[in-house]
């Protein structure tokens, strides 16, 4: 009987406390671009194993929809994201319009030394951090190892002057149709390759204090060059004014062009054997630049990074979950498992790394010439200008001058 009282005694005791609701876990909501999206999702549970009270609700969609989809939540101080992706040339955007929030309280001296400056500096304005990128990429020049032994050459060109002679020699051998295929359609990825080939002619779409400026000499230059290796030297195919990314990969993928400019991912697929004829046979080179105006090389960079919105609720839990997908230790992994660059500088040198990822030296020597697209407030307004006008002098419907004239008029009434 005492047993019976002392149990119903203890069960009195800790029946208030069982009723006591254990404390809710932080919920954070992340919205990201595909890009690397499945590598993200895989580590989550880790973090959330360490980081018992977070719970990480981690949403993705295409790149095409993801800036629609964030100013629609964010406009008026919407809350719906903790955390969003930013691509480097929406930067400018989403700090005037209160969309992100400064973390210069977060960021350690070691992110701002360590972090290749290229990819650091995407999610930095004005002298403030907004975030942190996530993987660092830039347009890669690949070369056909193979088709340029054939056509007796060692190496590939380290000129877009020898792009030029070199893509002849091996039409005249019939070894290809043509030097390359880019993606030239009116789409953003064309203002990615003319900012490679611009910087790669000496050029800059903005002046000295940042203001757009697309009408210089050597901009026009960069642009007779393209319509040229179409016009004149025909060693671009023609098709790469309605082209995109997609067509170089496939044309180069299945060994039917010598040289074409990508981003990193496609690395990957040209080794895939299930998506490519060409494994074992690719190179990576410096992107070329012109000879004549003494630039070595030059490419455009393509990082975007993780941001914690300026409406959060939650921030401290956001930054822990953003540093940890940008720590040193997440990042390897992510090059080894997805084929993303690293961020972080001395992940270049490290062995096992490099063992993995047989690119990842000569991908390496690009990252100290790589620029990014100009850090301006009505970047989308502006580019789509240049679209237009590029397209134009693509299509023969203007010369470079006239196109590059009409585009800056436009641009600085768009700017007023």
């Amino acid at each position: 009987m005492r047993r019976v009282i002392m149990a119903v005694l203890i069960l009195a005791l800790i029946t208030p406390l069982a009723l006591v609701a254990a404390p809710a876990a932080t919920t954070i909501n992340v919205l990201s671009s595909d890009d690397f999206a499945g590598f993200r999702k895989s580590v989550t549970p880790e973090f959330e194993a360490a980081n018992p009270g977070i719970k990480v609700n981690f949403m993705s969609v295409g790149y095409d929809d993801l800036h629609q989809k964030e100013v629609t939540a964010l406009e008026g101080g919407g809350n719906a994201y903790d955390i969003i992706d930013v691509d480097c040339i929406w930067t400018p955007e989403y700090v005037t319009k209160g969309y992100i929030g400064s973390i210069d309280d977060k960021v350690t001296a070691e992110m701002k030394s360590g972090i290749v400056p290229a990819a650091r500096d995407i999610l930095v304005y004005k002298g403030h951090y907004y975030g942190l990128p996530m993987f660092n990429d830039v347009l890669f020049f690949y070369y056909n190892k193979e088709i340029l032994k054939k056509a007796g050459f060692a190496n590939p060109p380290k000129s877009w002057e020898e792009f030029v002679s070199m893509s002849k020699a091996i039409q005249a051998k019939s070894l290809a149709p043509y030097g390359s295929i880019w993606g030239w359609a009116q789409a953003e990825g064309l203002i990615c390759y003319y900012t490679a080939i611009v910087h790669g002619f000496g050029g800059d779409l903005v002046d000295a204090s940042g203001n757009p400026k697309v009408d210089t000499p050597a901009n026009v230059k960069a642009l007779a060059f393209m319509v040229d290796s179409i016009k004149k030297a025909k060693v671009s195919d023609p098709a790469s004014i309605t082209a995109d990314d997609r067509s170089m990969l496939n044309a180069f993928s299945q060994g039917k062009i010598p040289f074409g400019l990508n981003w990193s991912f496609a690395w990957s697929l040209f080794n895939d054997p299930k998506q490519s004829n060409v494994v074992g046979k690719i190179g990576v080179g410096l992107v070329p630049g012109s000879a004549a105006d003494g630039v070595k090389s030059a490419t455009c960079a393509g990082s975007m990074g993780l941001a914690i919105t300026k409406s959060t609720k939650n921030r401290d839990a956001a930054w822990k979950y953003l540093s940890f997908l940008a720590s040193v230790a997440i990042q390897k992994r992510q090059a080894i498992a997805a084929g993303a660059l690293p961020i972080w500088t001395d992940l270049y040198a490290d062995k096992e790394l490099k063992a993995k990822h047989p690119a990842l030296a000569d991908m390496a020597a690009q990252l100290q010439t790589a620029y990014n697209r100009p850090m301006l407030v009505n970047y989308n307004e502006t580019s789509q200008i240049l679209q237009v006008e590029i397209q134009n002098a693509l299509t023969g419907n203007k010369a470079p001058d006239k196109a590059l004239a009409d585009a800056q008029k436009h641009i600085a009434e768009i700017s007023k």
